[in-house]
């Protein structure tokens, strides 16, 4: 496997894999997120050792003794080992040969000139009646296929007795483990005495085992690829808070998410207080629904109290996360009603107010309007209003839950009367004059002042616009006493008289 960085032996992930171990598992956890292409390589392990036993009884003796191997495999085999059941204790010597034809009859004598080549020699210490190995480290190769050799085994004593126990046998008889057979007896298990003797004692069994090892090299296949795609959880940046509006603003539900996508979200909302959540669908005063950020506009005060949260999943195989539910609040606007009393005509000298109820939460703060335009000072629940401030009005109130809205609009307007108006009277000789013009006609109009003689004293001349326009006149050089006032039209001709008193 490769490249080792990133992979483990175990399901835990607790030990690093081994560059160059040959397993048929590892694991992995690579991080971060990615892409991690791993190249395996497999190479054939050969086929166990085969190792073919006779049975090990029998208890009489000879130098050597014959019997035939066969390699039935596709592959050829290495004779590696032999072990025997000897008959006496001590140490002894032994040697083995074989001859690349079968044994099917006398086989003569066990020598070169007959085709009889040694493989092996060793000495070892035998225990009687045991079985023991012979010989070990041979390397004798068998073609596969159904090759047979014939095999001689040659066991003395240090005094050169014979040391090789066989059974008597009657005929043919095979052991095969791992398609590699031993045959022995009938015309193939000889016994006789040592090398280069011809054994002539028949049927003889060998009574032992052999060991066989695959000779075939081993195959490599070419590297694959396996591609590990890492993908990152979604994880939760910034959960959403709380949101308190007023039920004619909108309230933004928002998340930050992060990993890997593409990432989508499904918000949902719970009528309930969380016990259950159902999916939001847009429309109504729902957008994005699933977007990071659910808006909700102008939501009745029905829906203060519900929970708010949000669904979000990530790429497979990355399980979604559901974000905290958050409350919203809606609260309702103020409803603001306005009243005029005692008046609502008036002329100069009279005095109205125009007070205001406001439900169902407190006002925090007033703006009192005047024809659309806000009236500086005002901004109190009341207000005083006379002849100069004739017009529409209006409250917008603010309360304390920071929720705006208007009251009804409350008309104040003249009273038509042809009386000619002054105040103060008495005066100290500072007053005004007042006389009613209807609303936006605009006039000119004339003010004679004449003393208690009839001599005039003084003549002013003014631009009339708006109901009971105010006229100032300014008279303290004049002195004390009592004067009359008479306003005329443009054209000069006496519109109505008045008596002021200067003190």
């Amino acid at each position: 496997w490769s490249p080792a960085l990133g992979l483990f032996s175990d399901a835990g992930a607790t030990t690093a894999y081994v560059a160059g171990t040959a397993v048929d598992s590892v694991w992995t956890r690579p991080t971060p997120s990615g892409v991690y292409p791993y190249t395996a390589t497999v190479q054939s392990l050969p086929p166990p050792p085969s190792n073919p036993a006779t049975p090990t009884a029998g208890g009489n003796g000879q130098a050597l003794i014959t019997f035939n191997v066969t390699n039935t495999n596709g592959y050829p085999v290495t004779f590696t080992s032999i072990t025997s059941r000897c008959l006496n204790s001590g140490n002894m010597n032994a040697r083995i040969f074989y001859k690349v034809t079968p044994i099917a009859g006398p086989p003569g004598a066990i020598s070169a000139a007959n085709g009889w080549i040694q493989f092996g020699a060793g000495a070892s210490v035998s225990t009687a009646n045991a079985v023991h190995t012979l010989l070990s480290g041979l390397s004798l190769s068998i073609p596969g296929g159904g090759t047979t050799y014939g095999i001689a085994l040659e066991g003395l004593t240090a005094g050169n007795a014979a040391n090789i126990a066989y059974t008597n046998g009657v005929g043919i008889v095979t052991y095969t483990d791992g398609g590699c057979t031993i045959t022995t007896g009938g015309n193939v298990g000889y016994g006789g005495i040592a090398a280069p003797g011809a054994p002539t004692f028949n049927p003889r069994n060998f009574n032992g085992s052999i060991s066989f090892v695959a000779s075939i090299p081993s195959c490599t296949s070419p590297a694959r690829t396996v591609v590990v795609t890492v993908k990152e959880p979604i994880t939760i940046v910034t959960q959403t808070v709380n949101q308190t509006i007023c039920t004619d603003k909108v309230a933004t539900f928002s998340v930050v998410a992060a990993g890997s996508g593409p990432i989508s979200y499904q918000w949902q909302v719970s009528t309930n207080g969380g016990t259950t959540y159902t999916n939001v669908s847009n429309g109504g005063v729902y957008s994005g629904a699933t977007t990071a950020t659910l808006t909700i506009t102008a939501p009745p005060v029905s829906m203060s109290g519900y929970l708010y949260r949000v669904i979000i999943t990530g790429a497979a195989p990355c399980a979604p996360v559901t974000s905290t539910g958050r409350l919203l609040t809606v609260n309702p606007l103020p409803v603001i009603v306005i009243s005029a009393s005692p008046h609502t005509s008036l002329f100069p000298g009279l005095v109205t107010t125009i007070s205001s109820t406001v439900t169902p939460n407190p006002a925090a703060n007033y703006t009192w309007l005047r024809n659309g335009v806000v009236v500086t000072g005002a901004n109190t629940g009341t207000i005083s209003v006379n002849v100069d401030g004739l017009g529409d009005y209006q409250l917008r109130v603010n309360d304390v839950n920071g929720c705006t809205n208007v009251s009804n609009i409350i008309t104040i307007k003249d009273s038509v009367s042809g009386k000619c108006f002054i105040y103060p009277n008495p005066n100290s000789g500072i007053f005004q004059v007042r006389y009613y013009s209807v609303a936006n006609n605009v006039l000119p109009r004339s003010l004679t002042v004449y003393d208690a003689k009839g001599d005039r004293v003084l003549t002013q001349y003014y631009t009339i616009g708006r109901p009971y326009d105010r006229m100032d006149v300014d008279m303290r050089k004049y002195g004390k006493g009592l004067y009359w006032v008479e306003i005329g039209d443009m054209n000069g001709s006496r519109i109505t008289m008045c008596r002021i008193v200067i003190q």
